[in-house]
C-alpha cells in the first residue's frame, strides 16, 4: 500500500501527549466521568493533551451537552438496554455498542486544538487517519460536509463534519 506524504506540522515539545487505552469496557457513566475529569485536569494544567481509547459494557446512548432529552426515544433505548448518558461536549445523540471510541482532551494552549471547533476537529480527525496509516491501516475519513445544506438530525455521525 502507498502511503501519502501529507507534511504534518511541527509543534513544541510541551505538545508530547498521553495515550490511555482501558483495557476493560466500563458502563456509559463511567466513560463519561472519566472523560470529564480527564478534560478537567488537562485545562488546569495538570495533565498533559491525552487521547483515551475505550470501549463501552452495556451499551449506550450517548446524548450531547445541549441535546433535547426528546430527540430519542427513552422507553425504546431502555428495552434494548442501552444506557442513557449526557456528555459534556456538543454534538448529537451516539449509539455506542461494538466499538472502540476515543475522546481527545487539551488545554488550550496545545496547538492542535486551537481555533475554532471544527478546525481542532478536522486537524485531529486528520491526525488520527495519518496514526492509522502509519500503522499499516488502509483509513480514510468519509467525504462530505455537514454544512452542505442536508437536514440536521438527532444521529451525531449521520453525515460527516469534516
Amino acid at each position: 500500500m502507498e502511503q501519502s506524504q501529507t507534511k504534518l506540522p511541527v509543534f513544541s515539545p510541551r505538545s508530547t501527549w498521553r495515550l490511555l487505552i482501558e483495557d476493560e469496557p466500563r458502563g456509559g457513566a463511567a466513560n463519561m466521568a472519566i472523560d470529564q475529569a480527564i478534560a478537567q485536569a488537562c485545562a488546569a494544567g495538570e495533565s498533559p493533551p491525552t487521547l483515551r481509547l475505550y470501549r463501552w459494557q452495556p451499551p449506550a446512548v450517548s446524548l450531547g451537552r445541549h441535546q433535547p432529552l426528546a430527540d430519542i426515544d427513552q422507553e425504546a433505548a431502555r428495552a434494548h438496554g442501552y444506557e442513557i448518558v449526557r456528555r459534556s461536549t456538543g454534538g448529537r445523540a451516539i449509539l455506542h455498542t461494538d466499538e472502540l471510541t476515543y475522546a481527545v482532551a487539551a488545554n488550550s494552549e496545545e496547538p492542535r486544538v486551537q481555533g475554532g471547533v471544527m478546525d481542532a476537529y478536522l486537524r485531529l480527525s486528520n491526525a488520527l487517519v495519518r496514526g492509522l496509516q502509519i500503522l499499516g491501516l488502509a483509513a480514510d475519513k468519509a467525504g462530505g460536509d455537514v454544512r452542505a445544506g442536508k437536514t440536521v438530525s438527532a444521529a451525531c455521525f449521520e453525515v460527516p463534519s469534516a
